[in-house]
């Protein structure tokens, strides 16, 4: 009796396995955050992605897929000119002030690298012996490590305002306050975890048995807020040691600058199917 169930367990653990095929990805396209922000423009860049997969076939038309991704995200992020962040900060003598940074030509580079587990259902029909028309469509769920930010302005003013006294500090180095230009610096961003809407869809060349080349396009999208925020920094940090210490806070989490945050991801790719299988077409 025990044998018999042993023999009916990888009986069934290998037609399971016969039902699938393993798939390895490799896609192309923009891949990044979406900005809304009313104090500057951020643009997506161009990414890349490698994944391996398995769909199970339920019969020759319908099947479900999930696997592992990992994506490298770009973007770009420019504040307009002359614009004044403000935020309200404690100096070195325990006085509360306003602190205002101004900039000129700031912008970012900004990189991340991100996780995605895909569950989708696939569907295919023939279009000629040996093509096929393929969709698929669902969700994935995206970890991201942080953001990685480069930033760079040609000039940033620092001030002080205090408004008991009425008084504005804009000339006062050493204790955080005037002119830095051609200042660079580089931070990070705590990113989300998230849930994406997911499609794809092309066509499957069959190269030889059991072997298929996909081909198409694919687009994820992340409809919540993607970076965690903090609304109460500025663009840079107030440092009461001088303005040479201060430190870039990065404009992914500053509700100051950018409002709203989305993931999107969408280009081509290219997928090797091998089937464990032969699927009738």
């Amino acid at each position: 009796m025990m044998k018999f169930k042993t023999v009916i367990g990888i009986f069934l653990i290998y037609s399971t396995l016969q039902a699938q095929e393993i798939n390895v990805k490799l896609k192309s396209g923009l891949s990044g955050i979406l900005y809304e922000s009313t104090l500057g423009n951020g643009q997506l860049q161009a990414g890349g992605g490698l994944g391996i997969g398995y769909t199970y076939f339920f019969n020759k038309h319908w099947g479900i897929s999930t696997g592992f991704e990992v994506n490298n995200n770009y973007n770009k992020f420019k504040i307009d000119n002359e614009t004044t962040i403000n935020s309200y900060e404690i100096d070195d003598q325990t006085s509360a002030f306003e602190y205002r940074v101004t900039v000129k030509n700031y912008q970012e580079k900004q990189h991340f690298v991100s996780f995605a587990i895909p569950v989708l259902a696939q569907f295919r029909t023939l279009l000629s012996a040996n093509l096929q028309w393929y969709l698929g469509f669902g969700y994935k769920v995206l970890f991201s490590g942080k953001q990685n930010i480069k930033a760079s302005a040609d000039e940033l003013q620092m001030s002080g305002y205090y408004p008991d006294s009425d008084l504005l500090i804009d000339n006062l180095p050493a204790h955080g306050f005037g002119k830095v230009t051609n200042w660079q610096d580089e931070t990070s961003t705590s990113l989300n975890t998230i849930f994406l809407v997911s499609a794809e869809t092309g066509v499957t060349i069959k190269l030889k048995e059991n072997l298929q080349l996909y081909t198409g396009i694919y687009a994820d999208y992340g409809p919540s807020d993607f970076v965690k925020n903090n609304p109460n920094s500025n663009i840079v940090t107030y440092n009461s040691n001088g303005i040479t210490n201060s430190q870039a806070n990065g404009v992914a989490g500053n509700r100051k600058i950018v409002q709203d945050t989305k993931y999107l991801s969408a280009g081509i790719q290219l997928k090797l199917g091998f089937s464990l299988k032969k699927v009738k077409p």
